[in-house]
């Protein structure tokens, strides 16, 4: 996968080198790419989030649909629910976008590659 990737910014120690990749990485079509990859992380993570929390969202259903129950159990169940999914969204975000964007000269076919990416 290294040979479909620029070199990172901090791999790069000649300064002529380090100039065109600062102009090719500031410019608005990377800056576009790079906002383009963050919501995609972000909708990956969420994804994943609400399908290792669904369980926690069912229980908070159900103690919604039962009768006479009372809308602060809703509420008490609802909150480790959310809290586990901004977990896994939020800690799964930043480290794909440290690992796969950040740095980085995206090139074509970037969104497959950081999508679906081997976590050897």
């Amino acid at each position: 996968m290294d040979n479909v990737r620029s070199k990172r910014l901090d791999e790069i120690k000649n300064d002529f080198e380090r100039g065109v990749f600062l102009v090719l990485y500031d410019s608005p079509k990377q800056k576009l790419h790079r906002s383009i990859a963050a919501v995609a992380l972000v909708f990956k993570h969420a994804l994943r989030g609400v399908l290792f929390s669904w369980p926690l969202y069912m229980l908070t259903l159900a103690a919604y649909a039962i009768p006479g129950s009372s809308k602060l159990l809703f509420v008490l169940l609802l909150v480790p629910a959310l809290y586990v999914s901004w977990i896994i969204l939020s800690r799964g975000v930043k480290e794909d976008y440290e690992k796969l964007v950040a740095g980085y000269i995206l090139r074509s076919g970037y969104l497959g590659r950081m999508l679906f990416h081997n976590r050897t």
